[in-house]
């Protein structure tokens, strides 16, 4: 493995909702502090917080001036590029050329803001597809939730590759499971039965495909015909947060469909939180104890090394 500590690719920072006209949003992620902001153009921008001047951080009492933040110490103001636009009591009228922060790509889809992040500074290598369901009336907005999780961004990713602890954690039975690994896509089909805490049963049919390290989307069909989001982004080295989120396909009317939604993402937070007890209380195995029924993880290490390798690099093991 290199030695980055987080992964390249697309994360979401926030859902397009945090982030309404004129709003400044402070971040932590990936050990550091950002500032998302929307200007008056309707665009949404993403910085490193911390003014080049004196230290401020810019998401704690900056203002939005027209495209730009203004620092809430001395009121220097950096554009969308992350370059300083403004210093209004600079006598000369000269702003010194390093004035600037770092500008991180950013992009809105399907209802969330994705940055992209990679250690050594290379630009956007793939794009994240737009869902077609979300916007469409015939089915449910998302009904979102959020956890903050004491484990390593691997640790969530196997989920894909681990058929086996489906139904001794998640009381469901697994009828058919693939993986296939392809570029940046890590992709899951299965079926089977899953058997809700609160009772009864519900067969269903996912495909659920990774684009990048850190983002899935599932399409499920079911009882309630579903879309997932699962999306981690490391705060630090240590832990993450897990958004989640639910789309239904409209079968009644909206008041009873919100309370669907609201069902499914709470049984799904239930699931996770089965998940977590573990993640966050087990020792990581570079070379684990597998058997035939454990399902391809060693191919999913593999397709997820892509995402730490520096450029020219070459994996180096499991």
């Amino acid at each position: 493995m290199s030695p980055a500590t987080y992964a390249t690719g697309w994360f979401v920072v926030a859902t397009v909702d945090e982030l309404p006209p004129r709003k400044v949003l402070p971040l932590r992620y990936f050990g550091q502090r950002l500032v998302a902001f929307r200007g008056d153009g309707g665009a949404v921008s993403v910085l490193d917080a911390h003014c080049p001047h004196l230290g401020a951080d810019l998401g704690v009492g900056g203002k939005v001036v027209e495209d730009s933040i203004r620092c809430p110490f001395h009121a220097w103001r950096f554009g969308a590029d992350g370059a300083c636009v403004d210093i209004p009591y600079c006598a000369s009228g000269k702003i010194p050329p390093r004035a600037r922060v770092r500008a991180w790509p950013a992009r809105e889809r399907n209802g969330l803001v994705f940055v992209w992040h990679d250690t050594w500074g290379r630009a956007p290598s793939y794009e994240i597809p737009e869902i077609p369901e979300h916007g469409d009336p015939a089915w449910t907005p998302w009904t979102m939730s959020l956890m903050t999780i004491r484990t390593a961004p691997r640790e969530i990713i196997e989920n894909v590759a681990d058929r086996a602890h489906f139904p001794r954690v998640h009381n469901t039975e697994i009828e058919s499971f693939e993986n296939v690994f392809t570029a940046h896509m890590g992709i899951q089909r299965s079926s089977g039965v899953a058997y809700p805490r609160g009772g009864g049963e519900d067969r269903f049919a996912l495909t659920a495909t990774y684009f990048g390290p850190a983002y899935q989307v599932t399409e499920m069909e079911s009882f309630l015909p579903n879309r997932l989001i699962n999306a981690h982004t490391p705060i630090d080295e240590h832990s993450l947060h897990l958004r989640f989120g639910v789309m239904l396909k409209k079968m009644a009317s909206d008041e009873k469909m919100a309370r669907y939604a609201q069902g499914y993402t709470d049984n799904l937070q239930k699931g996770f939180g089965e998940d977590v007890q573990i993640w966050e209380n087990k020792a990581w195995r570079d070379r684990p104890m597998l058997c035939d029924g454990d399902g391809a993880i060693g191919a999913l290490r593999k397709w997820y090394r892509q995402f730490y390798l520096p450029p020219g690099g070459e994996e180096q093991g499991g």
